[in-house]
């Protein structure tokens, strides 16, 4: 019924044609077969029609229409129904037609309200999804089943669709544990049990894994709330993934050395207080230093260096056990931390160490280390005094072995200027039998003659440092090229200032390519300021070149080499210098 009144409220026509026929056809009807009064009739139609449409407003208007009736029976004579019964019907019209009103206004109240209220929570539940589904984080809603943290899914966003790979009528379909990397499921079957049985929030990070296989490691917020006797909760799921692999890069770069991958200081100071225990005893502690990784530096430049740093900790790392700490302790410097290692295993470790770092086999310098170590015995015992005598023992070793190990590296890097130049030990031979005449001929001391014998092997010593194509190059140097020649003394000072053995040659090697008139390299030193050790050198050495040739110069006469050298005297040469010079060469047959 209540879709018909709802019609007839909203077309009048159409209640208009229904009172027009119900007074037309149906009152005659019913007042001709039926004995009941037309006015009787009309009364009922029109309080049921009323009310239905316009509630108590209506009742009222049959109620009025009632009243009406009874005053016109009143007043028209003869009455042809007892008054008894009009002025009862006219009551019974007023009360129904109120009360039937009034039911049916409360009825459309309601319903309206109803109406309201239905669309209110559709806005609400299209707000909350809203809100739901724009959350940055994932966002799921779950039921715990029992004591032993079963999970079912009620509700995911879209976000956590999205981390997963599923639709989300399919996500919900996926056993919860599925989804969780099987390393956490029984963690995380522990976490729900716990919040089953007590309302709680917890905090913590797991790995959960995509629909593709994805693993993803996240931070969940979950909380617990009890309803109608059962458990359910949220949970507020963060990918962590990224940020992760930042820290454990942060982490790793923190305690590792950056160029050779092993620990560094800061990670061999803390293991060092960890393992100053009682029960890690006997504790063995090793030092290394490498041997001339200054001198590779300045010889061969810092790449080279810095491979052979990476081919020692190797070594040592292979030399070692799982378990023991290898750091990197300083620049050269290299430290092992053995728990649960007797003297004479640590001692056996370093038998190993020399073994790898000597088969290692590096060119062009020989990879060497010094070695000492020490062990704690007893809990009183201080470890730190124990990393001490390590390293005294390790001082000793590379005393001792220091001399040969310099030994090995004059004569690679001699070996090694005569591989990638046009010098030849020949060309050292005749500039030591040059220089030797001239100290002859001035009267040098000793030590100047030392000097000098030892330039004429080692003056180019710093073309190591330049690549051989442009050491043999037949053809005119570029720019950048001819830079690189003139390094060359530099790098030399710096490779001979590196080694006491050397040190004395370091500032006439330096000094080699300076011109009289102050127009060399690298510094542009002048006359007098130049060390005599260079100037003798640069004659001799000027002289040698030029009757001997070389790839970039055509060889010449002896006579052609002396005219030459004389053009020098005052300008490249020292001319007093080259006077004592021509006279020993002239002399010569």
């Amino acid at each position: 019924m209540g879709p018909f009144f709802r019609i007839l409220n909203k077309n009048k026509k159409l209640l208009f044609i229904i009172v027009v026929v119900s007074y037309g056809v149906l009152i005659p009807f019913l007042s001709v077969n039926f004995g009941i009064p037309e006015r009787g009739i009309m009364g009922t139609i029109l309080i049921f029609l009323s009310t239905m449409v316009w509630g108590l407003t209506g009742g009222l208007i049959a109620a009025t229409y009632s009243i009406i009736n009874l005053g016109l029976y009143i007043s028209k004579s003869p009455r042809t129904i007892d008054p008894s019964f009009m002025i009862l019907g006219t009551f019974l019209y007023l009360f129904i037609g109120i009360a039937l009103g009034r039911l049916l206004d409360v009825t459309r109240d309601q319903k309206a309200h109803l109406v309201k209220l239905l669309e209110s929570l559709e806005q609400k539940e299209i707000k909350y999804r809203y809100l739901f589904d724009s959350i940055v984080d994932g966002l799921f809603v779950f039921e715990i089943s029992d004591v032993y943290g079963e999970i079912k899914i009620l509700s995911a966003n879209s976000i956590v669709c999205d981390m997963f790979g599923y639709e989300r009528e399919e996500l919900f379909k996926v056993p919860f544990y599925e989804l969780i990397d099987k390393n956490y499921q029984e963690r995380m079957k522990y976490i729900f049990s716990k919040l089953y049985h007590a309302e709680s929030e917890l905090l913590f990070e797991t790995t959960f894994i995509a629909k593709n296989g994805h693993k993803m490691v996240t931070e969940c917020h979950c909380n617990s709330y009890r309803k109608n006797g059962k458990v359910y909760g949220n949970c507020v799921v963060r990918d962590i993934t990224e940020r992760k692999k930042v820290e454990e890069k942060i982490k790793y770069l923190t305690f590792h050395d950056s160029l050779t991958g092993i620990y560094n200081r800061a990670y061999f100071e803390n293991e060092l207080e960890k393992y100053d225990n009682p029960r890690y005893l006997p504790m063995s502690i090793i030092i290394g230093d490498m041997n001339g990784l200054k001198l590779v530096n300045d010889a061969f430049g810092h790449d080279e260096g810095d491979r052979m740093l990476k081919i020692t900790a190797k070594c040592l790392k292979v030399s070692c056990r799982q378990g023991d700490t290898v750091a990197r302790y300083g620049g050269d410097e290299f430290v092992i931390l053995l728990p649960n290692t007797s003297n004479q295993e640590a001692e056996n470790i370093i038998d190993r160490i020399n073994i790898n770092i000597s088969d290692a086999q590096v060119e062009p310098i020989p990879l060497s280390i010094a070695l000492g170590s020490e062990t704690k015995i007893t809990d009183n015992q201080d470890i730190h005094l124990i990393l001490k005598q390590a390293e005294d023992k390790m001082y000793q070793q590379k005393l001792i072995s220091e001399q040969s190990n310099r030994s090995a590296v004059i004569a690679t890097l001699e070996r090694t200027l005569i591989e990638v130049s046009e010098e030849t030990e020949l060309h050292a031979v005749r500039l030591q039998t040059l220089c030797e005449k001239m100290c002859e001929k001035l009267n040098l001391t000793g030590s100047l003659r030392s000097e000098l014998r030892l330039l004429a092997v080692l003056h180019d010593i710093g073309k190591v440092a330049i690549p051989q194509t442009i050491l043999t190059k037949d053809s005119e140097l570029s720019l950048d090229e001819w830079k690189l020649i003139r390094q060359h003394p530099e790098v030399g000072y710096r490779i001979t200032q590196s080694s006491p053995d050397l040190a004395f040659i370091a500032k006439g090697i330096l000094a080699h390519h300076e011109r009289w008139d102050g127009t060399g390299y690298p510094r542009g030193l002048k006359k007098e300021d130049i060390p005599l050790s260079s100037r003798i050198l640069a004659i001799v050495d000027a002289y040698d070149v030029m009757i001997s040739g070389r790839a970039y110069k055509q060889k010449m006469s002896k006579e052609e080499a002396i005219e030459e050298i004389k053009r020098g005297a005052g300008t490249q040469f020292d001319p007093e210098l080259t006077r004592v010079f021509l006279e020993i060469v002239t002399n010569e047959t």
